[in-house]
């Protein structure tokens, strides 16, 4: 890394294409852009609700609506029975969750019959804990069965009279494999439940034979929490609800957002409001072996007065798992980002419903507006050793590469990291898993500087109750450091390499309370990782918060805030320490099956200090509204 310690006055450098807002026509502007939307909210909404609200209702009056008559139930040591009465027959989809272990049918175009006045029944079943019952704003009865433990579990249809049957039973030594059904077609030899599949949520034909007892990526064999190491990101996702299985999903969205602060420069402030647009494509495949999902989507972004940071910005996901044999499963993921700086509204809820990133890249430290693109894999091999025991070996790459750069951003530095590791987990009980974790990575920044990182982690997570989630891990890391600096006294110019090595203790938490109707996630973490841009590696500190519940009215609510401090690694003349806070809240409604709407501001603010680079300090302040819709769903069969 090549820097210049004492000529930091030209670090920075203005901008001659932007003119600045002064303070008064920035708040004048802001006021103006919130004054519109507000009377083009109040004004459009209902135009667009009324007319679709419509077009669903003509839609199903068309249908005929099927009543749930009752819900029974008979139980022995290691059984458990369910009865669905029904008025006529229904199409159906069934599905399994865990943390905790649920299996939910959803029935299509059904209600409730008035006669059944209890929604929750209680049972007194080794199995079954207690069964929900709710119907939602699309016709769809979802029925719950709150399980006590995994289960292998089949679902059939019954006529004369119409009825749903549940069969729940007790896996013999723990193991879920699919099991023989009646009158149905057995899809394959009895198999464990690959490490690389994610609870399912599919179409159910007549005969429908699920084993539960997956979560998240984890085999039926070792179905707790998440450890910590397989880069799993679970979101905040409401009890019971689950991402759509086999289907293409298409959809489109269009807003706009001001920013107080465009080109992230505090001495040359430029306001600004801008137009967002742009298509949505992702596909979610599970097969036998292969599980699939895919997601693209450009945003085309246009500035009412600026011109340069005009762009088109682009993601792209990909998640593959293969099952090889019943004990061995390999999988793939990655994604891309070709985008303006870091700090972005949220355009399109989630990224795909269940596709994780692998990034390893520094996601607290913040880049002021430039163009970036961002590329992060993982390949995972994972083998089960025995019905509590797997081990997985996995290797990663990301890169973070700055497209272009204004003369006063010659400080930022493309950054490499690659890494490697080990993770061996165990299963103690269904709701409870522990793991170790060896982690090699080498983070280079620019030409000059590299870091080697060891680490050894003890992971441990439990299933405290059944809302209710605890992840931890701690452990060493050694780092090693190399660089070169540049520094000048009067004419001359030398070059001091820098060796160092040191220990750091790595330490983090997750907290997460999901229920019904709100979902509440709290995080702290301390390790070693890269620079993101500004440095080479940093000892990262940072915490956060995350709330999401549900309003009266179709509204649901985000609230969001963190703070986070990187230091250096290197001392002397490169230290460099970064500080930022943020805070973000959202407002979303859905005004139809197809149709949300959402309003969103984000808070911003980073400080910089030592021989860091004098544009990395900087606040922003966005505020955001977009229009978002999804055209009919594409089924892909089973």
């Amino acid at each position: 890394m090549k820097r210049q310690v004492k000529d930091r006055s030209l670090q920075i450098e203005n901008r001659k294409a932007a003119k600045p807002l002064s303070a008064a026509a920035a708040r004048a502007a802001r006021r103006q852009f919130v004054l519109l939307w507000a009377i083009a909210t109040w004004l459009i909404l209902p135009l667009l609700e009324a007319p679709l609200r419509a077009s669903d209702s003509s839609r199903s009056s068309n249908v005929t609506t099927v009543q749930v008559l009752g819900v029974r139930s008979s139980s022995e040591a290691d059984y458990s029975r369910v009865i669905i009465d029904l008025s006529a027959d229904v199409r159906y989809t069934v599905g399994h969750q865990s943390n905790p272990e649920r299996v939910y049918l959803d029935l299509s175009q059904a209600e409730i019959s008035p006669r059944l006045a209890n929604r929750r029944i209680a049972l007194k079943d080794a199995l079954v804990e207690q069964i929900r019952m709710a119907t939602d704003q699309g016709s769809v009865t979802r029925i719950v069965l709150d399980l006590r433990t995994p289960v292998r579990f089949r679902v059939s249809k019954l006529v004369d009279p119409e009825r749903m049957l549940v069969e729940l039973s007790r896996p013999p030594d723990g193991v879920a494999s699919v099991e023989p059904t009646p009158g149905g077609t057995v899809r394959g030899a009895p198999r464990q439940i690959p490490r690389s599949e994610r609870p399912s949520s599919t179409s159910a034909s007549p005969q429908d034979t699920q084993s539960s007892g997956t979560g998240g990526s984890r085999a039926a064999t070792t179905p707790g929490p998440h450890t910590y190491g397989d880069a799993e990101k679970v979101g905040l996702n409401y009890a019971g609800t689950s991402p759509p299985r086999n289907v293409l999903l298409l959809g489109l969205s269009a807003g706009s957002s001001y920013d107080d602060n465009v080109f992230g420069n505090n001495l040359h402030r430029v306001g600004d409001v801008d137009f967002l647009f742009g298509p949505s494509l992702s596909l979610h495949r599970d097969g036998r072996l292969l599980r699939l999902a895919l997601s693209y989507q450009p945003y085309f972004r246009i500035y009412r007065r600026a011109s340069e940071p005009n762009a088109v910005d682009q993601t792209l996901g990909l998640d593959a798992a293969y099952q090889t044999t019943s004990r061995i499963s390999f999988r793939a993921r990655g994604t891309a980002y070709y985008t303006t700086g870091l700090f972005q509204p949220g355009q399109n809820g989630e990224f795909v419903p269940g596709l994780s990133s692998p990034s390893s890249l520094n996601n607290i430290l913040y880049t002021p507006t430039v163009r970036q693109l961002t590329w992060s894999s993982r390949i995972d091999a994972s083998y089960q050793a025995r019905v509590h025991d797997s081990v997985s070996l996995f290797v990663g790459d990301s890169r973070l590469d700055f497209i272009q750069q204004g003369s006063n951003l010659r400080n930022l530095q493309n950054m490499e990291e690659r890494q490697a590791g080990l993770l061996y987990e165990h299963r103690l009980s269904p709701h409870t898993t522990v793991g170790t974790n060896y982690l090699f990575e080498d983070i280079r920044f620019g030409l000059d500087s590299r870091t080697l990182v060891h680490s050894a982690f003890l992971s441990y997570a439990q299933q405290v109750s059944r809302s209710l989630t605890l992840s931890v891990f701690g452990g060493p890391q050694y780092s090693r450091l190399h660089e070169v600096v540049i520094f000048s006294v009067g004419p001359f110019r030398f070059q001091v390499p820098i060796f160092q090595v040191g220990w750091n203790w790595a330490i983090g938490a997750t907290l997460a309370k999901r229920l019904d109707k709100t979902v509440l996630e709290l995080t702290a973490q301390r390790q070693v990782s890269n620079g993101g841009g500004f440095t080479g590696a940093v000892v990262g500190f940072s915490v956060g918060a995350s709330v999401r519940r549900q309003l009266p009215g179709r509204w649901d609510a985000i609230w969001s805030g963190g703070y986070a401090k990187n230091s250096s690694v290197a001392s002397g003349f490169s230290a460099s320490e970064f500080q930022s806070e943020t805070a973000g809240l959202g407002l979303e409604r859905s005004l139809t099956e197809r149709l949300s709407f959402r309003l969103g501001y984000d808070f911003l603010r980073q400080r910089a200090t030592g021989q860091s680079p004098l544009f990395a300090s900087f606040d922003r302040d966005l505020w955001s509204a977009q229009l978002s819709y999804r055209f009919h769903q594409i089924g892909l069969g089973r």
